[in-house]
């Protein structure tokens, strides 16, 4: 072993350079930690699994957009298969929808589908996939007989009262609560599996009421405007996440608005914004790409809240005009964080030949566009996404 001497002047030179390679990693270890805590979720208490999923939302943000599909109706992953079988590729997000949970075996021994089975779910997170749930939320019609969110006086419409909920002695608000512990029994078994969940509930509330004189609201959720609305919301969180601790939910909430050529108008909906304390993503459904392009909209929600994640949760083809290829929805400038299409009953049970709202074409140019994340590329993005870790030049070392 050699023992070399060392002057004061060395002793010094090499303990500050000693100092400054600590500082620079500490430095780096705080950026990292900084970047990540500036993206809070709006519930303080959520699961490492949320917090973590949330992160890589940003992370992606603005670089790429992730790809989604709905079930078909309710309690399956049939897009998602549609779009394997035409690209080869899955999409990162299945969106579950619980619309027929009243017919769910678990609450109607009767019924043809059992939402408390998680193993569809299940299987999609350990593939690496994300899972997102909506409701449809149906109430009984005023037949009395069938389900349906559509309000009204009609027969097979609801005259179901949200504004009623403000006395909880009303039938209202104990049908709201009864339903809501209903929903939280299934997510809190995904909880439960570790499942963190993209939730969007109480969806479009403002319906067209924005669109057009004499617009109204397409769901009995806003048929009584943006306050009993905000109410229903407000409740829906504190039933879940602080009677139910269920801290699995990362929340998204639709913004609906008219169409102009003032982006104004595209948040004209903005006092249906239930808080950012009650809110993670604002997200916009959209049927008409190409009538209507998605930049002016995009511009207007990142624009109008700007702390918060925007994405695409509803696109497809309208009734009267195809949505744009993706390739240009990205390249005028949208940067959605995710999209999700519709789903095609007639497609999928048969009876057509071609998907109405997405197809094989537009999917492939979707994943060809070099800015479409699939589920095989997601997967390592999450697993890389850990509570601490050093970076520079943005990068993970």
């Amino acid at each position: 072993m050699t023992y070399y001497l060392l002057s004061n002047r060395q002793k010094n030179r090499n303990a500050r350079c000693l100092i400054l390679r600590v500082a620079c990693l500490a430095g780096m270890l705080i950026l990292s930690i900084g970047a990540g805590a500036q993206h809070k979720l709006c519930n303080p208490g959520a699961t490492e699994e949320a917090r973590k999923v949330y992160q890589v939302l940003w992370d992606v943000y603005g670089k790429q957009a992730l790809s989604a599909t709905v079930a078909n109706v309710d309690w399956n992953i049939k897009e998602a298969e549609n779009v394997y079988e035409w690209t080869g590729k899955w999409p990162v997000m299945n969106v579950f929808d619980f619309i027929n949970f009243r017919s769910s075996k678990d609450v109607n021994p009767n019924g043809w589908l059992d939402y408390s089975d998680i193993s569809t779910v299940e299987s999609w997170w350990k593939q690496g996939g994300l899972v997102g749930c909506m409701w449809h939320w149906n109430m009984t019609a005023n037949d009395g007989t069938s389900q349906t969110c559509t309000p009204g006086t009609e027969p097979g419409q609801t005259s179901f009262d949200i504004s009623r909920i403000d006395d909880t002695n009303s039938d209202e608000y104990k049908q709201v609560i009864k339903d809501i512990d209903q929903i939280a029994k299934y997510l809190g078994k995904m909880q439960e599996a570790g499942i963190p969940v993209i939730w969007r509930p109480l969806h479009e509330a403002a319906g067209n009421t924005y669109e057009y004189e004499g617009g109204q609201a397409w769901f009995w959720w806003g048929a009584k405007g943006a306050g009993p609305f905000k109410k229903l919301w407000r409740l829906m969180y504190d039933r879940l996440v602080n009677h139910h601790k269920l801290n699995n939910l990362i929340w998204v909430w639709t913004s609906q608005a008219g169409f102009d050529d003032l982006c104004n108008a595209y948040v004209a909906d903005s006092a249906w914004y239930p808080g950012d304390e009650y809110v993670d993503v604002v997200a916009r459904d959209n049927y008409a790409a190409l009538e209507y392009p998605l930049k002016k909209e995009y511009d207007a929600l990142s624009a109008k809240y700007p702390g918060k994640i925007v994405a695409l949760a509803e696109c497809g083809n309208g009734d009267e005009v195809k949505m744009a290829p993706w390739s240009e929805i990205w390249n005028e400038g949208s940067r959605w964080c995710w999209f999700m299409t519709w789903y095609d009953y007639s497609y999928n049970a048969g009876q057509s030949q071609e998907h109405k709202f997405a197809g094989k074409e537009w999917w492939t140019d979707a994943f060809n566009s070099g800015t479409v994340i699939d589920r095989t590329a997601f997967k390592p993005m999450l697993d890389k996404t850990y509570k601490y870790v050093l970076t520079k030049n943005n990068k993970v070392l």
